[in-house]
Parts: structure tokens; C-alpha cells; sequence
């Protein structure tokens, strides 16, 4: 005969999905199937303690049946057949009771009953709705079986007939009751885990949805520090420009004084100084190529004054002779925790908003404050520009936000600024009025640097 599958059994509702038995199932049948057996055995060993000889044949080869089938079950289950072990279960312990009823009748097996039935039942509801349905139907056929005998052993006496059926009644009845509890007790657990298993199948595609988001964010802040890294270096290529004509000037002189020269001794200086200045130019060039490379964040531990002292060249290059670019570093002893090239990038991209802001010339002074109750290191940037009205200093961090002439900014330095700050734990302050000037401050967590450091 062959086994139903439990994916059919499990579930009688079309289209349902039907998991399988699972860890915590096959342990509790084992322990069932565990405590049938020793139930069996200990009644049967009690038998022959008490009778000895006298007990019936039947009642050791019954308890033997039933051991044979608990061994079966779990011997089939050891295999990994924990469907043919269920089934094998209800059927067997069915074919027996029917034996027990149709032998003893239904009275003299009262006080077992409920260890007989409830287990088969309980196993027939974890196989589905029809396996428990044929059981229930069984066990109610062995009952009326029992009964039947019960009333012909006493001649159908009919003071003894309503008794009969009584007993009957009462058993078919809490046979029925036992099945519809487990019936509607294990389809609501299987309900509920099937929407246990629906939510957490939610929650995982909303948990990637979020993923995705998060390094799409991610990718799109690298890009906007990127574009607004290219921004800045298109405005310092004049200065990059400047540098490379006075050093291509120092190269043609060197040449020509090479060329002219009646000794070696002057054309071993000529030629070191075209490599000096060989030197120079590829260090030059070297500084913008790492300021435009597209690179992922890095942030490490920065001493503060000497990544502001090291910029200073790099701003005086975007501004022009009117203009007076002061850089002081303070001497400040601490550290911050920050990638150097987002920091360069937002230190030029404040000195690049200033420049435009004094086309007629001015000042600019990018000073350094350490803090050290609030734990904070303060960068301000400040210039004597045109300054800003109070609409447009509220709105001056918001992204694409410009007040430039279309081709001349995209709205992005400010805004990305402050979020790389932001990402880093500090904030950027904007104090500005129209006609005096624009001071940026921007706050980082700070530590102190190492006294052996400080000196």
C-alpha cells in the first residue's frame, strides 16, 4: 500500500503550503511512542506480578503487539520516514483496539480508554484533517463493536441495555470532542505559523529593501563628494596652471643656461635644477590627481594642525592677488577622527564659496579652536564677502540649493560638507548678514593628542 505523502496530508485546505514534521514533531512522537510502550509494559508486567499464570494469553500477546508497533515507529523514524511512522502508529493502535473491543467489550476497557484513544488521535491530527477524520470514524466503530458485545454477554437484558448505551454515548462522544480540539488546536497552530512564516518572510524583504537603500546611499553620497571634488578642481586648475608655468619657465632657463654654458660645472647645476623643478612639477600634479580620485571613505585619526598646515599652499592657489588668504592652525594639539581627502575637499570647497564672494578682493581666515570642555575642535572659515540675507543663509546646507548663475555651481558644496560632518558625529553653524561677511564653523569630536605627541 503505498504512503501518502505528508505535503498532502498535512494541510487540507487547496493551495495551502505544507511544511514537513520538523525537529520539535518527531521528538514529541518519539517521547509518545516512548511512553505507549513503557504504559503497555508496565501494565503487562503488573499482570503477571499479580496473577501470575492465571493471566490470559491475550492480554501479554496484546502488550506485545502494541510494543512491536512503538518499536516499529520508531525504528521507521530513525530512518528519516517520520510520515510511515505516524501512519504505521494510528493504524496499528486502531487494528488493536479493535481487537480489545471486540474481546473484552466495551465496559471492561472504561478505565483505559482514554490512554488508548487519545494518543492515536492526537498522531492522526498531526498527519491532517483526513487522517484524523478515518480515525475518529475507527475508534467510534471499535466503541459501537464493544458495546455490542457488552449486550450480548448479558442477553440484551433491558435493564442493562440503557446502560450499555450510556456508556457508549459518553465514549463516542468524548472521542469526538478529543478530535475536534485537536482538529481545530493544530490547524490554528498551523495557521499561525504559517503567518509566523509569511512575516518573517516580510520582514527578510524589507530587511534587503533596506540594504539596497542603504548602499545606494551610500554610493550616491560617494558621488556627490566626488562631483563636488571635480568642481573644486576645475576651479584650481588655474592655480595647478599657474604653478606649472613658472615651473616649465624654470626648465626652459635651466635649458638655455645648459646650452650656453662653456663648462661642466655649470651644466651639472643647470641640470639639477631642472630636475628640482621636474620634482616640484610632478608633486604638483601628484596633489591633484589624489584630490580628484574617486576613492571610498577612509576616515582615520588626523592631527588637525598639521592636515591645516599642510593645506595652506593648496588655498592662496584659488585666490587671486586682491585677495588675502590667512591660514593659522593655532598650534592645536588634538586629533579627529575623519577621512584626510573629505576634509581637504571641504576645507577648498569653503575657500572656492569665499573667492566667489569677493569678486572686488578681501579676506579670508581659516582658523583652528580646540574646546576641550565640550570635547570638540572648531574650524572657521570666514570671509568679508558679500555676505548672505537670512532666506538664503536658512536654506544654504540644503542640497542643489544655489543662488549662483546656472553653469557656475550646482548647489552641492555646503550640502555634502555637512554631511560628511554630520556622518563624522559634528555639525556645521552659518553666521552671515549681507555686506559683512560669511563665517562657517565647523565642530568635530576631538580628542587630545598624546603628550609625547604635543611637544
Amino acid at each position: 500500500m503505498p504512503i501518502t505523502p505528508f505535503s498532502s496530508l498535512l494541510d487540507d485546505a487547496p493551495g495551502a503550503a505544507t511544511p514537513g514534521l520538523g525537529e520539535r514533531t518527531d521528538a514529541m512522537l518519539r517521547g509518545l511512542w516512548l511512553l505507549v510502550a513503557a504504559f503497555h509494559l508496565l501494565t503487562a508486567s503488573w499482570l503477571l506480578l499479580r496473577l501470575g499464570d492465571g493471566v490470559d494469553t491475550l492480554v501479554l500477546a496484546l502488550a506485545g503487539a502494541h510494543l512491536a508497533v512503538c518499536v516499529g515507529c520508531l525504528v521507521e523514524q530513525r530512518r528519516g520516514r517520520g510520515v510511515r511512522a505516524a501512519t504505521l502508529f494510528v493504524v496499528g493502535q486502531l487494528l488493536l483496539l479493535s481487537v480489545t473491543e471486540g474481546y473484552w467489550g466495551l465496559a471492561s476497557l472504561s478505565r483505559v480508554q482514554l490512554v488508548q484513544v487519545v494518543p492515536v488521535l492526537l498522531v492522526a491530527a498531526l498527519l491532517g484533517a483526513a487522517p484524523l477524520r478515518w480515525a475518529t470514524l475507527w475508534a467510534c466503530l471499535a466503541m459501537l463493536l464493544g458495546a455490542w458485545i457488552d449486550l450480548a454477554g448479558i442477553l440484551f437484558r433491558p435493564d442493562r441495555v440503557a446502560h450499555v448505551v450510556t456508556d457508549l454515548g459518553v465514549c463516542v462522544f468524548g472521542c469526538v470532542l478529543v478530535a475536534w480540539l485537536l482538529h481545530h488546536s493544530v490547524t490554528g497552530l498551523r495557521e499561525s505559523l504559517q503567518v509566523a512564516r509569511q512575516h518573517g518572510v516580510e520582514l527578510a524583504r524589507k530587511r534587503d529593501e533596506l540594504q539596497l537603500e542603504m548602499q545606494e546611499k551610500e554610493r550616491s553620497r560617494d558621488q556627490l563628494v566626488h562631483a563636488m571634488k571635480m568642481e573644486n578642481v576645475g576651479r584650481l586648475a588655474s592655480g595647478i596652471a599657474h604653478d606649472f608655468n613658472h615651473l616649465l619657465a624654470l626648465v626652459h632657463g635651466y635649458v638655455g643656461k645648459a646650452r650656453r654654458a662653456p663648462d661642466p660645472a655649470t651644466v651639472a647645476e643647470a641640470l639639477q635644477g631642472i630636475d628640482s623643478a621636474a620634482r616640484r612639477a610632478s608633486a604638483v600634479s601628484r596633489r591633484l590627481l589624489d584630490f580628484s580620485r574617486l576613492e571610498a571613505s577612509r576616515p582615520q585619526l588626523l592631527d588637525a594642525a598639521a592636515t591645516i598646515d599642510a593645506m595652506a599652499p593648496t588655498l592662496r592657489q584659488v585666490f587671486g592677488e586682491s585677495v588675502h588668504c590667512h591660514v593659522d592652525s593655532g598650534q592645536v594639539q588634538c586629533r579627529v577622527h575623519f577621512d584626510p581627502a573629505q576634509l581637504e575637499s571641504i576645507l577648498l570647497s569653503l575657500a572656492v564659496n569665499a573667492g566667489q564672494a569677493m569678486p572686488e578682493g578681501g579676506r579670508f581666515a581659516l582658523r583652528l579652536g580646540w574646546l576641550p570642555d565640550a570635547g570638540e575642535l572648531s574650524i572657521q572659515a570666514a570671509d568679508t564677502g558679500l555676505g548672505m540675507s537670512e532666506e538664503v543663509r536658512a536654506r544654504c546646507l540644503e542640497p542643489f540649493f544655489t543662488t549662483k548663475p546656472v553653469g557656475q555651481g550646482t548647489g552641492l558644496g555646503l550640502a555634502v560638507s555637512a554631511s560628511l560632518v554630520a556622518a563624522a558625529g559634528g555639525r556645521i553653524e552659518v553666521e552671515s548678514r549681507l555686506g559683512q561677511g560669511t563665517c562657517v564653523d565647523i565642530r568635530l569630536p576631538a580628542r587630545a593628542a598624546p603628550v609625547e605627541q604635543a611637544s
